[in-house]
């Protein structure tokens, strides 16, 4: 029995140090997947990244729609990124993969598409500089339901009636 609570603790604090890093769970409402898979437009050449996917539903229905795009996902939920290999490996696809880490250590240069959910203070205190030093002209940032403050990006707002807003910023 003490295993068990062991366990169980350790299995909260992975998930409550993931949980306060970005922003609470809410996953990515399946209707909205179509849209967000629309909004980004991937090239075959370009490079996905998703920061903090919980459960890479957004990755896994953008690599499936893109395949020739190359998706990368990051995680820093050991809970988390376990789920995520197992849907990777159940997937069949080849287009993708997953990073486990600290996304805020990430080199964001090498890729042309970020997708993340997190509270603004967040995206705007921890994520931004990061973001601000990217010199690929092609960068684009897409945030579900959050708005990122800047005065640096291009912001465009899809907000249909009933729905969750996207926001895409690019250069």
């Amino acid at each position: 029995m003490q295993y068990l609570e062991i366990f169980f603790y350790l299995l909260f604090g992975l998930f409550f140090f993931s949980f306060v890093s970005l922003a609470p769970w809410i996953p990515t409402k399946r209707n909205d997947l179509r849209r967000v898979n629309d909004i980004i437009k991937l090239k075959s050449w370009e490079k996905f990244l998703e920061m903090w996917c919980w459960t890479a539903k957004v990755s896994l229905f953008i690599a499936k729609n893109n395949p020739d795009a190359y998706i990368t996902w990051i995680e820093l939920s050991l809970f988390f990124y376990v789920i995520s290999k197992v849907r990777i490996f159940f997937s069949w696809l080849d287009n993708i993969k997953i990073i486990y880490g600290n996304a805020l250590k990430l080199d964001l240069e090498k890729y042309d598409v970020l997708y993340v959910f997190g509270l603004p203070e967040t995206i705007t205190n921890k994520l931004f500089p990061k973001i601000n030093s990217v010199k690929n002209k092609n960068f684009r940032l897409v945030s579900y339901c959050f708005k990122m403050t800047n005065d640096y990006f291009k912001e465009i707002k899809y907000k249909p009636e009933n729905r969750f807003a996207i926001y895409e910023y690019k250069l």
